[in-house]
């Protein structure tokens, strides 16, 4: 026979049991019907422009499920039986240029696009209703054709030292890329929601209003911050670029495919040369070393670093600033965001730098970052990790970047992102350029930097 003490603990743990199950089904989440409404500025929406057809994605940040519809007659995308939780919302609309023009007074030569993006955005059961503005980027001249930054495989490839740039002439008149200006952004590279408040945006990027000597209220969208900034020379009209042409920057401009000597003497060498490019005929090349010399001091026994190499076929662009590191590299998993700007005939030197935001105390020894105004800047792409969950608070505003984009398989594996092809033009190809790189690239399996037609397609 069952002890009594003994059958009223097991009673008493069966009832706890059920009274935590019972808690537990009080407490379950409730799927929610969003109703997401496109949001012009009240200038544009003063004209009139249409608001249905807009594609409006959503992104569940923790499991990475999407789901996308378009907008009705009214403006709004509906979203049924959503899971609550954190989103990003992306909206996209594109307007002829027929209905524009005569909407708008204004004449444009391509059709408008309008793009928005709203990141770490909480929907609960109690948040139901959103709306996401939505702006037309500018469109520049320049743009980014090609970016390879993931890198080649680190023992059989080349590692991330081939990596390169490939920027594009987009416009029908011969452009010159004198002083023209390639930086990259700083930004806050993880979605960790237990950051401390000083320093910090609501959304976790950086708060550059609470940089230490900085007095400006407009920090923040006034401006970007570059931890690289890079110069192709030039007397104003060395280097021409002809419509639907492009040039090369590249990492180090050696034949990545092939074996070649290190500033030690050593011997660098590459089994799979299928695997990574040949960047000695790039147009431009980054080479530190007399950069670093100088920051150094320019001391006699100066021991340049030995993966930064020289190509003297190849022209240097000229380095502004490197925050750290002793060779330039693009953040091959992805956490990037690149720009090209002009100075107008500016020293560069005199666009002041400033700490992180969550540095209170700066020293001799505190890195800093120049700032730049968003009114210089031409082109930018912005860049996240593949995975969903690991990627951080957006750092372009959408006026110039309205959605990141990523190669698919992962660093180090050869692949790159190439813009697309709107339309060719008596032979030119015009590329795709909506401010919206999620929608503007697609993923090359091995970069190319040959600018034949084959470095166009997959």
């Amino acid at each position: 026979m069952m002890n009594k003490s003994y059958y009223w603990t097991i009673m008493i743990l069966l009832a706890g049991f059920y009274a935590c199950q019972k808690k537990d089904l009080g407490n379950t989440v409730s799927p929610v019907n969003l109703n997401i409404a496109l949001e012009y500025n009240s200038d544009v929406n003063a004209i009139g422009l249409r608001k249905d057809s807009a594609l409006v994605r959503i992104t569940n940040t923790t499991s990475g499920t999407i789901k996308e519809t378009y907008t009705n007659a009214n403006g709004v995308a509906v979203f049924e039986s959503l899971i609550p939780g954190i989103y990003t919302i992306t909206a996209s609309i594109t307007i002829s240029k027929s209905s524009y023009q005569q909407l708008s007074n204004t004449v444009v030569d391509h059709d408008v696009v309008f793009n928005g993006n709203l990141t770490n955005q909480s929907i609960t059961e109690q948040q139901t209703n959103i709306n996401i503005p939505v702006t037309s980027g500018r469109i520049g001249n320049w743009v980014f054709k090609q970016l390879y930054y993931c890198g080649s495989n680190v023992s059989t490839g080349a590692s991330f030292r081939d990596q390169f740039l490939e920027i594009y002439n987009n416009s029908n008149d011969t452009l010159y890329a004198d002083s023209l200006y390639i930086g990259s952004v700083i930004g806050v590279n993880n979605t960790n929601t237990n950051y401390p408040g000083h320093g910090y945006l609501p959304n976790h990027q950086y708060d550059w209003t609470k940089s230490v000597d900085m007095n400006n209220p407009n920090a923040n969208t006034n401006y970007l911050y570059v931890r690289t900034a890079f110069m192709i020379p030039g007397t104003g009209k060395q280097y021409p670029v002809l419509p639907g042409k492009s040039l090369i920057i590249a990492q180090t401009a050696q034949n990545h495919t092939a074996p070649y000597r290190l500033n030690d003497n050593t011997e660098l060498k590459v089994t799979d040369g299928t695997l990574t490019v040949d960047l000695s005929k790039a147009d431009f090349e980054t080479y530190l070393v007399d950069y670093k010399k100088a920051e150094a001091g320019n001391p006699a026994n100066f021991d340049p670093y030995k993966y930064d190499l020289d190509n003297p076929g190849v022209t240097n662009v000229h380095v502004i600033y490197l925050s750290q590191g002793s060779e330039w590299t693009i953040e091959n998993t992805g956490r990037e965001a690149m720009i090209l700007y002009t100075l107008n005939g500016a020293d560069p030197k005199s666009f002041p730098f400033f700490a992180l935001p969550i540095v209170t105390t700066v020293t001799p020894a505190t890195v800093k970052y120049q700032q730049i105004p968003i009114g210089n800047i031409i082109e930018a792409v912005e860049l996240q990790r593949i995975s969903v969950n690991e990627r951080g608070p957006k750092r372009i505003p959408n006026s110039l970047d309205a959605g990141p984009t990523n190669i698919t398989a992962g660093n180090y594996t050869s692949q790159s992102l190439v813009r697309k092809t709107a339309r060719t033009v008596n032979g030119r190809r015009v590329l795709q350029d909506t401010n919206n790189s999620a929608n503007d690239f697609f993923v090359k399996k091995k970069a190319d930097p040959s600018k034949t037609e084959a470095s166009f397609t997959e």
